[in-house]
């Protein structure tokens, strides 16, 4: 059993408990108790100088009169009394430790103080400290208690399963481990990391990512202390294919940039940790509940078994459970299709007359209840298995009351067999099936739409698996941004006529365009750039321009144009405003209209996005986000995640796709080199026609 560099803490060969005491209440004296009743794998050594025995252990006065250097030492001590712990720890030669107590940050003052302080030390002389201010650690695999929680005081064993769990609540952890033990499934690790002073979720994670017994790894984070550290822990995972379900809390965001940008109002953190997880196939949930459903899923699944698409196979045993399935499949994007011809033949020879085989299958309950059909079941559930045309299978049970036991284990039988993924609901569970079930790793659902529910996300993370989002090494060279805008204090709004000089210093296509600097210059410059045009009014002021009489388009002569300039001004005078010009651009020409966006997150750094645009952008809501930079084939397929273009795959042709991908992969490349701490860069409309992209309008928001 080795988690790397936390083998000490998650896997220790004996343990110290210091502060343990047989008064009632006694944390420490607690942890004892619980180290010995769960069978801890090694010795147990209290340490308390008041103290001869503490739970029927012998106990020491001090960590160096112990028999052994323990690899962990459980600190059960008040806040005042942490530090020093950590020291004498450190000093006797023990690596690690789990520190209870509250009374640090989280309560601000004299708390913050302690704790940067012992978080100095930590990292100073390498201690690897768990907490404080946390449940502690659980590891069934070698009945490590390294905790005071409540869920062990009526219990006498820990159930070993193959989901671990990090999180930032210890109520979240020790509920959600608790529940799985009623499910008589059970987890593997738990460990709660508190204020994270030297141990945060990001290194429990590739702990776990090391751990052989670790299947599955569910998280539950709020602040990120570390989120580059997070990121490369989720690559990890993702490399070495080991599923990460996560829960986060904590997600709404009010951004400033919101006033100004369309990006402000379609992107926020809770979407760039949306763009994280699909880069790095992480499986996002939202409750406790599909927290648990979607792990214990995946740990009584093989890995062969995830889904490879969204097509479903539902059977039932009664067809009104089918009918409302396959309803919620097809609300949560799935697909139920019409069996292979092939295998529905061969089905019906053995069903019952009354059972449909189109899909939903309704075996009827007779295929139970009828001794001569209940015999043909295990070869029906084998076809069902070896379909070609599924990509998983809903599997609703039924009572059967003294049947169910051998129902239990024609499931099985079919699951170990089946090369595609199989989800069990079985609402009203006879007595004694949720044990049978248990001693055999199957996880089953009370609640059809749980299980579709649980289905859609394993469906997205193996296409994420597949996918080609990937951040790319930033330029070699930075942009020359200060040639373009002026080194000032406070907050900036570029307008589109700067914007559209520096995506052409980049490289990037711009329709074309000048600016009229003073009144009477727009109708020669409209000749110049090629009629029909199109006319804006320049103004730091005025962001949305349209709605105040500030644009007009297709203009198609240079007296429109001139006219077209006077009312500009005169309307900016009846707003009270002064014009920097009016931009002047040729119309281009395309059928598609794309925004194109980047902006710099405070946890996660720059990250590109691509959506619907025009006049639709807020409207559709239409978004899809990636860290940046991404190259060509990344922007391609993230083009691909738009919902638009899933639900009309005509929408863009293969090659505005390809135009649409290149200048996004390019536009990344080009976000990444900005210098400011906060910035949004954004085209809207990016227009499309057959062989050619163009910029059409550009917003740049530096705060």
């Amino acid at each position: 059993m080795t988690f790397g560099r936390l083998t000490p803490l998650l896997a220790p060969r004996a343990v110290a408990v210091v502060g343990a005491s047989d008064r009632e209440g006694s944390l420490g004296g607690i942890a004892a108790g619980y180290l010995a009743r769960f069978g801890f794998a090694g010795p147990v050594w209290p340490v308390n100088p008041g103290r001869a025995t503490v739970a029927g252990l012998q106990c020491y006065p001090s960590l160096r009169e112990l028999p052994g250097v323990p690899d962990l030492a459980v600190i059960a001590v008040a806040a005042d009394d942490v530090l020093g712990v950590v020291r004498d720890c450190v000093s006797a030669g023990v690596p690690a430790g789990v520190a209870w107590a509250g009374g640090f940050a989280e309560v601000g003052g004299e708390g913050v103080a302690r704790q940067r302080e012992l978080a100095a030390f930590c990292r100073d002389s390498g201690f690897l400290l768990c907490g404080p201010n946390c449940v502690g650690l659980l590891n069934t695999g070698n009945g490590l208690t390294a905790s005071f929680t409540t869920m062990l005081r009526d219990r006498t064993r820990m159930i070993p399963g193959v989901v671990s769990m990090v999180s930032q609540s210890g109520g979240i952890s020790v509920m959600a481990h608790a529940r799985a033990e009623e499910f008589g499934l059970g987890f593997r690790v738990t460990a709660s990391c508190g204020n994270e002073v030297a141990l945060g979720l990001s290194d429990f994670m590739r702990a776990l990512v090391d751990d052989d017994g670790t299947h599955v790894i569910a998280v539950y984070a709020e602040g990120l202390s570390d989120p580059d550290a997070f990121v490369d822990a989720l690559a990890l995972a993702k490399t070495r294919e080991k599923p990460v379900v996560v829960l986060k809390g904590g997600t709404a965001e009010a951004g400033s940039r919101a006033a100004l940008a369309h990006t402000g109002r379609l992107a926020g953190s809770d979407r760039t940790f949306d763009a994280i997880c699909r880069e790095l196939a992480v499986i996002r949930v939202h409750s406790s509940e599909e927290l648990l459903d979607v792990c214990l899923q995946l740990g009584s699944m093989r890995r062969d078994q995830l889904p490879a698409g969204p097509r479903v196979l539902v059977s039932s045993f009664g067809g009104g459970s089918g009918v409302v399935c396959t309803d919620q499949c097809e609300r949560a994007g799935l697909q139920v299709p019409l069996l292979a011809e092939a295998t529905r033949n061969e089905l019906r020879d053995l069903v019952t007359p009354l059972s449909s085989v189109a899909n939903p299958i309704d075996f009827t309950p007779g295929m139970m209840t009828v001794p001569r059909h209940r015999a043909d079941v295990p070869a029906a559930l084998d076809t069902l298995a070896a379909a070609p045309d599924v990509d998983a299978w809903l599997f609703l049970a039924a009572g059967f009351d003294r049947l169910a036991p051998e129902l239990v284990g024609m499931y099985d039988a079919a699951r170990q067999r089946a090369q595609k993924a199989m989800f069990l609901t079985w609402q009203a569970m006879p007595k004694g099936t949720p044990a049978a079930l248990a001693s055999r790793g199957i996880y089953a659902f009370s609640e059809h739409a749980r299980a579709v529910r649980a289905l859609r996300h394993l469906v997205a993370y193996s296409d994420a698996l597949r996918h080609a989002i990937r951040r790319v090494a930033p330029p070699a060279e930075a942009f020359p941004w200060h040639d373009f805008v002026a080194s000032a204090p406070g907050s900036q709004v570029l307008p589109e006529d700067r914007v559209a000089a520096i995506l052409g210093a980049a490289g990037l296509a711009v329709a074309r365009g000048q600016s009229a600097a003073k009144a009477g210059e727009a109708a020669a410059i409209a000749r110049a750039v090629g009629f029909p045009v199109a006319m804006k009014a320049l103004s730091p002021v005025i962001t949305h321009r349209a709605a105040v009489g500030l644009v007009a388009l297709g203009i198609a002569t240079e007296q429109e144009a001139a006219k077209v300039e006077r009312r500009f001004h005169a309307r900016a005078a009846e707003l009270g405003v002064a014009l920097d010009g009016v931009w002047v651009q040729h119309m281009f020409e395309g059928d598609r209209e794309l925004l194109v966006t980047a902006f710099r997150d405070r946890e996660f750094g720059v990250v590109v996005g691509c959506g619907v645009g025009g006049a639709a952008t807020e409207l559709v809501d239409d978004v899809a986000f990636a860290r940046a930079p991404i190259d060509v084939t990344g922007a391609f397929d993230l083009v691909g995640g738009l919902r638009t273009l899933r639900r009309m795959p005509g929408w863009l042709s293969t090659r505005q796709r390809e135009l649409a991908a290149d200048y996004l992969a390019r536009f990344s490349a080009l976000a990444c080199t900005a210098p400011w701490p906060r910035f949004t860069l954004e085209v809207n409309p990016l227009k499309l026609a057959a062989a050619a992209a163009a910029a059409v309008d550009g917003l740049l928001v530096i705060e």
